[in-house]
């Protein structure tokens, strides 16, 4: 029990360490973490697409992408383990936050009457001289797998030694999942500054499995206005917003921005791709939320919901046209500290910081 404790220490250290620089949690160095923590010697990654695709494996020897000459590519049709473990993470909707164990014995999958004479074991002696393995299901349905081999000679895998690839399991996962939060945070951070730079007001950070990954108060507040208070409730990073697919539709191209126009409203929808050497391919989508122009020109000069005074809409007006401070004054027969206490109130409204950004956001508005 004690030297599993350590093993677990140890493996949680090295992970923490590994994951400040890297850039891929499940390689060649999480494979030398299990074996030197864990005794895991025969392991194999391997990897697939979000919809089961096969994409690479990497052994501690180094990554095989999927090619005409692939081992695994004769045998994936009656890889029965793997048909298996895709078909349930489908149905459970696994993703990277997992942290339940979900382990795939190949001897619980395939009857003693079959499997000395499979498919699936031909496959593991040839490959990997083994005989028996167990399936450990990582990421978004199951698109990561590790799997543990043992030999023939060494037997199967008893219930004792299943318990400890559960607890394995669980500690794989866990650093995983804070692998992915820290990773998810620069990616979020990345996009965050690529937004503010564009100088868009309202925006949602999204991944491609309908959840919400940022947002801020503009945007909320304009999702309220269009599907109403409670859509508050359904931001959340780990469960899947029921009306994101609608504002996304088939939202796939990179470089293609795509609109979609809601009420009085314009959402503009930017893919952002991460990419990993073993060919997955993790998306994003940074969405920018605006006010068709004629509904900003309303809302500073006038209709029932405008969020300005008479007084304000006068001013705003002589912003819009260009008039000093001074001018301005002079045309409303005010004192100049009160067109600055006017100016003050536009700002607020309109969320924006100065007369050069109110411009910009009204000739954005006028250009759309």
């Amino acid at each position: 029990m004690a030297h599993e404790k350590a093993g677990q220490m140890n493996f949680f250290s090295e992970m923490s360490e590994h994951q400040i620089s890297a850039r891929e949690f499940f390689c060649t160095i999480l494979l030398d973490s299990l074996d030197r923590n864990f005794g895991l010697k025969e392991t194999l990654i391997t990897y697939f697409d979000t919809h089961g695709k096969f994409l690479s494996w990497i052994t501690r020897q180094g990554l095989q992408v999927n090619c005409e000459g692939h081992p695994y590519r004769r045998f994936i049709a009656n890889d029965i383990v793997r048909h298996i473990v895709f078909e349930e993470a489908v149905r459970d909707e696994l993703t990277y936050f997992n942290v339940e164990p979900r382990l795939y014995k190949s001897t619980d999958i395939i009857s003693p009457v079959d499997y000395e004479h499979s498919a699936y074991v031909r496959f593991l002696e040839e490959n990997f001289h083994s005989h028996y393995s167990v399936t450990m299901a990582f990421g978004i349905n199951a698109y990561i797998q590790i799997s543990v081999f043992k030999s023939k000679e060494k037997g199967d895998f008893t219930p004792e030694q299943i318990e400890t690839l559960k607890a394995i399991y669980v500690y794989v996962a866990n650093a995983y999942k804070n692998f992915k939060k820290y990773e998810q945070a620069k990616i979020v951070a990345s996009i965050q500054s690529e937004i503010i730079a564009s100088g868009e007001k309202a925006y949602l950070v999204t991944d491609d499995f309908m959840h919400i990954m940022s947002y801020n108060n503009a945007a909320q507040k304009y999702l309220k206005d269009i599907w109403g208070n409670s859509i508050t409730e359904e931001i959340s990073t780990t469960m899947p917003c029921n009306w994101l697919p609608f504002l996304l539709g088939d939202a796939t191209g990179v470089n293609h921005v795509q609109t979609r126009v809601i009420k009085n409203y314009i959402f503009k929808i930017y893919t952002y791709d991460q990419t990993y050497s073993n060919g997955i391919v993790d998306r994003y989508h940074w969405i920018t939320i605006s006010i068709k122009a004629g509904e900003r020109k309303a809302a500073l000069t006038g209709g029932e919901n405008t969020p300005l005074t008479h007084a304000e809409q006068k001013v705003a007006e002589l912003l819009y046209a260009g008039l000093t401070y001074k001018a301005i004054a002079d045309e409303l027969m005010i004192s100049y500290h009160t067109v600055k206490k006017h100016v003050q109130n536009i700002y607020t409204k309109c969320d924006v910081n100065s007369r050069f950004e109110l411009y910009k956001w009204l000739e954005n508005a006028q250009n759309e």
